[in-house]
């Protein structure tokens, strides 16, 4: 049976490519007839005022000749020099003014060519943010329904299905969650939604972080040690929801793909108005190639690996987002079977 799906969709996009062609030469004629029109107007008034200017000059030259026998000489005759600087300061000044409305219709063609991309980038995450609440419920719906038919299970072969079937069903969840926090940030970030910041410990954030994921660690048999720093209390401001949801991340990630018997190591410290965590792995790193693309969304360094521990390849880049919506920085440095080290970096509250 054909593919009509995919037919359905070879015709969308062929449409769709039709349309950025027309759209492109469209696009070209109008700045070309933009220009055009400078070229012209800049053209016809320099030759204007410049050709106005000279025939004043040799008029009052001439009228002088005439005259010569009668009055004493009072008109200069214009010389070479002067002539280029009168085109020189008329070039100047209609260039100048045409270069500013060439800017102005520069900007204002500018607007209109981006305008239907930010609403079709506006449109697609609207439709992300909705298509992913809509399916937390039928989710939430499916995996109730598969635990239960999990321990009603009478067989191996059943229990095994219906196990595979809840993995796949929590990494939908895991991505439709990563989704929405996305979403979430990048409406902060346009202020259509606003975050509630509070003055908060980065010491107990790690803590409690840390705490929540040792027993992880355990079942990986990685030892996961916190460093603290010297100061009794590191204050930020900062959301703490988002704040403890990028920590987690990036300790979970240190665990996750670290090596039997390995360790991570948290750290805090200050440094000048700064307050930096550094999270150590001696997991099995990453090459230097895909360190330049950690932090891109729905990038995996290994497919197969992510598929294995349920990534979805959002992980580093929701952490990413967070820190810089908070107005922090974050750095990766790794080599390849040694660790990796992430580093983050948050402006301390006044009172620290």
């Amino acid at each position: 049976m054909p593919n009509v799906s995919k037919r359905s969709g070879g015709k969308d996009i062929d449409s769709f490519n039709k349309e950025f062609r027309r759209s492109r030469l469209t696009l070209t004629l109008m700045y070309l007839l933009v220009l055009a029109v400078v070229l012209f107007v800049s053209g016809g008034v320099t030759r204007s005022f410049f050709s106005q200017r000279l025939d004043d000059r040799f008029h009052r030259f001439n009228a002088y000749l005439d005259q010569r026998p009668k009055t004493p000489t009072s008109v200069i005759p214009p010389l070479a020099d002067d002539v280029r600087a009168d085109l020189l300061h008329v070039t100047l000044a209609v260039n100048t003014l045409l270069l500013f409305i060439a800017g102005l219709l520069s900007y204002w063609l500018a607007g209109k060519t981006l305008r239907p991309i930010q609403e079709a980038y506006s449109k697609q995450k609207h439709f992300l943010s909705d298509v992913s609440h809509e399916l937390r419920t039928p989710l939430a719906i499916l995996q109730t329904d598969l635990e239960n038919e999990l321990e009603a299970a009478n067989t191996q072969h059943s229990r095994e299905v219906l196990q595979s079937h809840l993995e796949e069903v929590g990494r939908m969840s895991g991505l439709v969650t990563s989704l929405l926090t996305l979403s979430r940030i990048e409406s902060e970030q346009r202020g259509s939604v606003e975050t509630e910041l509070e003055v908060v410990d980065l010491q107990l954030i790690l803590r409690k972080t840390i705490d929540r994921l040792t027993p992880l660690a355990q079942k990986q048999q990685v030892t996961l040690t916190f460093f603290p720093t010297n100061f009794v209390q590191i204050l930020i401001v900062t959301s703490k929801e988002l704040l403890e949801q990028a920590i987690t991340n990036v300790i979970h990630n240190a665990v996750q793909y670290n090596k039997r018997n390995g360790q991570v190591d948290v750290s805090a410290s200050v440094q000048e108005n700064t307050a930096i965590v550094l999270v150590k792995d001696t997991g099995i790193g990453i090459t230097q190639e895909d360190l330049q693309k950690v932090f891109d969304r729905f990038y995996r360094v290994e497919k197969s690996r992510s598929r294995q521990t349920g990534g979805s390849g959002l992980g580093l880049s929701i952490v990413q987002s967070i820190i810089y919506s908070l107005g922090g920085l974050i750095s990766l440095t790794s080599e390849l079977n040694e660790g990796t080290t992430v580093r983050i970096v948050l402006p301390i509250h006044k009172s620290s």
